[in-house]
């Protein structure tokens, strides 16, 4: 992957800000490549420890899409882990990049996808411009 400009890792870092103010329900964000590394973040309130999500999200979307395409299923969309505490969703924005978003909420399931597909939409145009 050609690595992003500075002024499209500024665009990314305001859309996942705008991303947490939008949906109430999501309390932090994550982008990161493919191979792990992260390119922005953003969280409600400091709780989390997100440089490691990076890694971890790559890694969920990587093992997906090999699942998906050994059962010949197509493309994996996104991967989803619903926990004691909240949900986690991950998804491509593109072939390069993974979007991770996560609620605290157990009933928000339909708002983090929603919200964050349509995010990861939009951050695919900022990356491919």
């Amino acid at each position: 992957m050609a690595l992003l400009s500075t002024t499209q890792i500024k665009q990314v870092e305001l859309r996942l800000g705008k991303l947490l103010d939008d949906c109430n329900a999501i309390d932090a964000s994550v982008v990161a490549t493919l191979d792990g590394h992260l390119v922005a973040m953003r969280q409600k309130a400091n709780q989390y420890s997100l440089e490691r999500l990076a890694t971890m999200g790559s890694t969920l979307m990587s093992l997906g899409d090999t699942i998906t395409a050994e059962l010949r299923m197509g493309n994996c969309e996104n991967v989803i882990s619903e926990n004691k505490g909240g949900i986690i969703a991950f998804m491509h924005v593109n072939k390069d990049l993974v979007l991770v978003s996560l609620t605290t909420h157990k009933n928000a399931l339909g708002m983090l996808l929603s919200y964050s597909r349509r995010y990861a939409e939009e951050l695919a145009q900022i990356v491919t411009a």
